[in-house]
């Protein structure tokens, strides 16, 4: 776990107990992720903003929000909601995590659309944000592997249907991100680079 350190500081600012912190890691653990694995935690916590108001909550919906992943599900973020909820009373902070807040945040995750500029609209884009911010992270060997992951958590689709899946949600991200106003210029540069990097890759 030391080379998670995101991920300790986590557990202990939420003072998540032991079980919990296992059963954590071993559903991020298992045979069958390759990005969605502990690494895509620890790089997530790392984007958000430790001394926000709503910081409890979006770290509590990182950990959480992926903990149940199947890749031929459709349900998964709904599974980890269900999750979260029946350990949510065992997790301590200075004051009550607002836990319909967090629910919210684990089920944006699902569509990736960024919310009205209010406080929880706020803290919600926060975690979507850190939750995309693969997408321009600034070291091509990072983003290399994301994009083998993903293919490998989807080694079961054929090569054709998986190309033309992944160049549609690629480019849907893209657009979407654009449109947000949610990241700088040096964001947008680095991500189109990636994925006009990935698209090639995929015969685009």
């Amino acid at each position: 776990m030391s080379h998670h350190p995101s991920l300790i500081a986590a557990f202990d600012r939420l003072d998540v107990p032991a079980d919990l912190r296992a059963l954590i890691i071993n559903h991020h653990s298992e045979a069958h992720r390759h990005y969605h694995t502990l690494r895509h935690i620890d790089l997530m916590l790392r984007q958000l903003p430790v001394d926000h108001a709503h910081a409890p909550e979006m770290i509590a919906a990182t950990l959480f929000h992926d903990i149940i992943y199947d890749p031929t599900r459709s349900d998964n973020e709904e599974l980890s909601l269900a999750m979260f909820q029946s350990a949510a009373s065992r997790l301590a902070t200075p004051k009550p995590l607002d836990e319909p807040l967090v629910f919210a945040m684990i089920l944006a995750t699902k569509s990736h659309h960024f919310r009205d500029d209010n406080p929880e609209g706020e803290a919600i884009n926060h975690l979507l944000k850190a939750d995309l911010s693969i997408l321009w992270h600034p070291d091509p060997q990072v983003y290399a592997w994301y994009a083998a992951g993903v293919r490998k958590e989807y080694a079961f689709v054929p090569e054709d249907r998986f190309q033309a899946a992944r160049t549609k949600i690629l480019q849907q991200l893209r657009h979407d991100l654009l449109n947000s106003k949610q990241i700088t210029d040096t964001e947008t540069k680095t991500m189109t680079l990636n994925i006009a990097w990935e698209l090639r890759g995929l015969g685009i």
